[in-house]
């Protein structure tokens, strides 16, 4: 991607991550990306909709099994390449209402983290698990139905502040070779300024793609400070917020909404961020993506599943 001219990098954060919709809804191929109804006035709850107590049947840590990767590649979405199948395990498939499609990561047996924009107004979710090529049925997959789920309490649909949200599984799934949690930044995380990230999903891979791909891809780019990303998109964008720098092609685009951001600290995989938005203008021309920063949300996150972190 190229940084366009200075006239074009005052894109709106009120227009990121519009895209036309798409028609046929059958086929995961071909469900449009969950970002397209964005932003917008938040919806009416489906009634899985719930709102968290703060208390806990138990507190559990997922420390010592989460962030394991066993195939892994040392290669760099749009300007990404496809990863090696299931080389992150927690990476979740997620189709909202049998006619959108997000990203999301396993945090735990019961929990899946993703987008508030990628829930709101939903009823149910389809969690696809283990999947590499997530428009066919493969042997290692785990396809769970679930309905009940939570967004931020300060989720801001007008201006994608406070993107987090949560799905509950109606039953722990087992974890697998393919199927396993991320573990999650803690609230003391470093910002990440100049730091390589590694981003992946199934999004659109270029601004002319009509579709999201089939096969897991992933990406690196370095973090910028919210500052610079300000610079771009204006005072909307918060501390809470982790940019990635996408100059030279290497980004999210559409269809990557909620799925992860993630650092690798001493060879294990630590969530710092969930797609959150984009530049209305394309995923191409350079303009930093915006993640939802994971060390802002993890004392949320962790209220509502009681994972100690």
């Amino acid at each position: 991607m190229k940084i366009a001219a200075l006239i074009l990098v005052a894109v709106a954060l009120a227009q990121a991550a519009e895209i036309p919709k798409l028609r046929n809804f059958r086929n995961p191929a071909n469900l449009p990306p969950r970002s397209a109804l964005f932003p917008r006035p938040s919806q009416v709850q489906g009634p899985g909709y719930f709102v968290p107590t703060g208390e806990h049947a138990h507190v559990f840590s997922t420390r010592g099994v989460c962030g394991q990767v066993k195939n892994q590649e040392s290669e760099r979405i749009v300007g990404g390449v496809e990863a090696v199948p299931h080389e992150f395990p927690w990476q979740v498939a997620l189709v909202v209402d049998n006619s959108w499609f997000c990203g999301a990561t396993i945090i735990s047996a019961d929990w899946i983290l993703t987008a508030a924009h990628c829930t709101d107004g939903g009823r149910s979710f389809e969690v696809i698990l283990g999947a590499h090529n997530k428009n066919i049925v493969e042997s290692t997959q785990v396809r769970i139905t679930a309905t009940q789920f939570t967004m931020h309490p300060k989720w801001n649909s007008a201006k994608l502040q406070n993107d987090v949200a949560l799905i509950k599984l109606p039953r722990p799934v087992s974890f697998t070779p393919e199927i396993a949690p991320i573990c999650l930044a803690p609230n003391t995380e470093s910002d990440h300024v100049g730091d390589i990230l590694l981003a992946s999903g199934w999004g659109l891979d270029s601004d002319s793609a009509s579709s999201t791909v089939a096969n897991l891809r992933k990406v690196n780019a370095p973090g910028i400070s919210s500052a610079d990303c300000r610079a771009v998109y204006g005072n909307n964008v918060q501390d809470t917020v982790l940019c990635i720098d996408t100059t030279g092609g290497h980004g999210t685009c559409n269809g990557d909404s909620g799925g992860p951001l993630s650092y690798i600290n001493n060879g294990v995989y630590n969530q710092v961020g969930l797609v959150s938005f984009g530049s209305a203008s394309g995923c191409e021309l350079g303009y930093p993506t915006g993640f939802s920063r994971i060390s802002s949300f993890v004392d949320w996150i962790v209220s509502v599943t009681g994972l100690v972190v």
